[in-house]
């Protein structure tokens, strides 16, 4: 064992050996430093990552919500539409068309029930699906008669995905109502693309009643209403075969002038007593409020209803009317402001397709007019010769008097009625009834 001494450190070497050991105690912090720092700077790049994953989650969320709102507003404005619709949604010069209403909505005439249009999908009976996607600046949409929709998943210039939706329509209990349900989407998938594979980035589903409100929404008891005198010097007609309705032919707040005049009633009915006169209770009624006890609105609202028509009548009244009928397939209101002259020989709207006339003014018809439908105006007048079968298929009412030569037969036709008050008018969203799920 060597006990020699170990030989004393000069004061140089104590020197070298205490600037070794400061080195290392700098490099040590200096370490500690650095891992502190990416410490910090990983985290932050977390926090970063995280806003930015919630921001786009939140930009496709928005994105679904909106493009469900537009299809509700969409499906309302297509519902309201009169016209006939192609494939694509658009309008189509198919008079004989279907509307959008149509296509995707039937209507039980007696009940008021609105059911959806089905179409079979293996042995599954499935509700029409219409939809959109946004394409560039503007939507393409799809409006299938039959089948899936065929919507084509489209991409901006900057390749992102598109918003999408797809409306679906359920049957309520109560009539006049119908549920409206909205699939908005991020991109072009999944429910927003029924048929095909595919899963959307971010998917909404909004619901909301839609109440309707029709064109016609009490219908006349009678045949010919009139707030004053009918004045009829030709053989005029006047026709109510339906029991239900009482019989009523003629409901007139002043007399019934005319030895020509022909009354038909119910059967089993006097066709002498199917006429009510002289009823205080309708001569005393303001004209707007007659107006308003039959259609459920004041006629400048009721002029507002998306499809009601204005026709300027300035002109040739008569062909202007059945060019707007005609370029419509279904919901036919037509307005006049004013006086109307309509000349025959004129046919306006169908049993199948009727029509709702109203006119602002003296509505002055002469000769072989045949209308399917409601006649509403201020004052009318029936002039001319007039042969079969020419005369009003549904209701006449006049705010003053009926005064004429001709000899029209006009008859209370309450199929025609009902498939006015079910079929024509507008939906509107029922307060209270969206809901988001």
């Amino acid at each position: 064992m060597n006990n020699a001494p170990r030989p004393s450190l000069t004061r140089s070497d104590r020197l070298r050996h205490h600037r070794q050991q400061r080195g290392a105690a700098t490099l040590a912090v200096s370490l500690l430093l650095l891992l502190a720092m990416l410490l910090s700077a990983a985290y932050a790049n977390r926090a970063l990552l995280f806003e930015q994953r919630s921001s786009a989650n939140q930009q496709r969320a928005t994105q679904a919500f909106e493009a469900a709102e537009a299809g509700i507003d969409w499906a309302i404005a297509q519902l309201n539409a009169p016209q006939p619709v192609d494939e694509h949604c658009g309008p189509s010069d198919d008079a004989r068309g279907a509307s959008f209403r149509e296509r995707y909505l039937s209507v039980d005439t007696d009940s008021g029930l609105h059911t959806p249009q089905l179409w079979k999908s293996g042995v599954q009976d499935l509700a029409l699906q219409p939809g959109c996607v946004r394409s560039d600046n503007a939507w393409s949409c799809a409006c299938p008669s039959n089948g899936w929709p065929s919507l084509v998943a489209a991409t901006g210039d900057d390749l992102a995905p598109q918003p999408a939706f797809s409306v679906q329509f359920s049957t309520e209990p109560r009539p006049g109502l119908v549920r409206l349900t909205a699939i908005g989407c991020s991109n072009a998938a999944g429910a927003c693309r029924p048929g095909v594979a595919g899963r959307a980035d971010a998917v909404v589903r909004l619901q909301v009643l839609l109440g309707a409100l029709p064109g016609v929404s009490v219908l006349p008891q009678a045949a010919l209403t009139v707030r004053g005198t009918v004045e009829a010097t030709g053989a005029l007609g006047v026709h109510n075969t339906d029991a239900a309705s009482g019989g009523l032919t003629v409901r007139a707040g002043g007399s019934l002038i005319g030895t020509a005049v022909r009354l038909g009633t119910a059967a089993g009915g006097a066709a002498e007593a199917s006429a009510a006169t002289h009823d205080s209770a309708l001569a005393a009624i303001a004209p707007e409020r007659l107006f308003a006890s039959h259609f459920g609105l004041d006629r400048t609202r009721w002029a507002r209803h998306p499809a009601a028509q204005a026709v300027d009548c300035t002109l040739a009244c008569g062909p202007a009317i059945a060019a707007a009928i005609d370029a419509v397939g279904s919901n036919r209101m037509v307005s006049i402001a004013g006086d109307a002259a309509i000349d025959g020989p004129l046919t306006l709207g169908s049993a199948e397709r009727p029509v709702i006339l109203v006119v602002s003014g003296t509505a002055a018809l002469r000769g072989d007019v045949t209308l399917h439908g409601v006649l509403y105006a201020v004052d009318i007048r029936w002039d001319g010769p007039t042969g079969a079968p020419a005369g009003v298929h549904g209701a006449v009412i006049s705010e003053s008097d009926y005064r004429g030569n001709g000899a029209p037969r006009l008859q209370r036709d309450a199929e025609v009625l009902r498939a006015l008050q079910r079929h024509t008018g507008s939906f509107a969203r029922v307060p209270g009834s969206w809901k988001d799920y």
